[in-house]
C-alpha cells in the first residue's frame, strides 16, 4: 500500500476512534433523557414523550458497534470489513439526517407534549403527590408555574421545593424556584438544540468517513490485484 493508502488508513482508524467516543456520548446522553422522563413514567407514557430520547439512545448504541466494525476493518485492512462499514455509516449518515428533520420539525409538538406532562401532573398532585415531588426535585422547580401556585390554593409548600435535603421549605426559598413547567421546557428545548447542531456536526464527519473507507477499500483492493501479479 502507498503512501496515501496508509495516509487514508490511519486518518480513518483515528475517525472511528472519536465515533466510538462520541456513541458512548449519545449513550450517556440519551440515557439521562430517558432517565429525566422515567420519573414521571406513568404520565410521559400516555403523551409518547419518550419517542425522541429512546431514538438517541439507540442511534449512540449503533454508532458505537458501526465505529468499532470501521475501527477493526481500517487496522486490518480488511476489504469485506472496510465495504460493509461503508455501507453502515451511509445508512446511518442517512438516518441521522432523518433524525435531525424529525427533530426539527417536531420539536414544537414535542415541547407540547412536556408541557401537558407538566400540568397533568400538576392536576393531579393531590392524589399522587410523590410524582410532582420527583418533578420538583429533578428540575429543581416548584409548583406548575411557580410556589404561588401552592399559596394560592392555601396549600403548604412540600420540602421538594427546597432540595432533596430540605426538611422544610418557606416562602422565600420556595420563590427562588422557577415553575416546574419552565424549567422543563427549557431543559427540552436546549436539549433539543444540542441535539440538532451536534447531528449535523456528526453527520459531516460520517460522510468524510463515508468516503475515506471507500478509499481505503479500493486501495487494499488494488495492492491485492497487484500482488497477484
Amino acid at each position: 500500500m502507498d503512501c496515501g493508502g496508509v495516509f487514508v488508513k490511519y486518518v480513518l482508524f483515528i475517525f472511528n476512534i472519536l465515533f466510538v467516543v462520541c456513541g458512548i456520548l449519545i449513550i450517556v446522553f440519551g440515557s439521562i433523557l430517558v432517565s429525566r422522563i422515567s420519573d414521571v413514567a406513568s404520565v410521559a407514557q400516555t403523551f409518547e414523550s419518550n419517542s425522541i430520547p429512546i431514538v438517541i439512545l439507540v442511534l449512540g448504541c449503533v454508532i458505537f458497534i458501526i465505529s468499532f466494525l470501521g475501527c477493526c476493518g481500517a487496522i486490518r485492512e480488511d476489504t469485506c470489513c472496510t465495504m460493509t462499514y461503508s455501507v453502515f455509516v451511509l445508512v446511518l449518515f442517512l438516518a441521522q439526517f432523518a433524525l435531525i428533520i424529525l427533530v426539527w420539525t417536531k420539536g414544537p409538538q414535542f415541547l407540547n407534549y412536556m408541557d401537558k406532562v407538566v400540568a397533568k401532573i400538576w392536576q393531579e398532585h393531590n392524589k399522587d403527590p410523590e410524582v410532582m415531588n420527583s418533578l420538583q426535585l429533578t428540575f429543581n422547580c416548584c409548583g406548575q408555574n411557580g410556589s404561588t401556585d401552592y399559596t394560592f390554593n392555601l396549600e403548604p409548600i412540600p420540602n421538594s421545593c427546597c432540595g432533596a435535603q430540605a426538611t422544610s421549605c418557606n416562602m422565600v426559598e420556595a420563590m427562588k424556584k422557577p415553575g416546574c413547567a419552565q424549567a422543563f421546557n427549557s431543559f427540552w428545548k436546549n436539549s433539543i438544540n444540542i441535539i440538532m447542531y451536534a447531528g449535523f456536526a456528526v453527520a459531516a464527519v460520517e460522510l468524510v468517513a463515508f468516503i475515506f473507507a471507500c478509499c481505503l477499500a479500493n486501495q487494499v483492493r488494488n495492492t491485492i490485484r497487484r500482488s497477484n501479479y
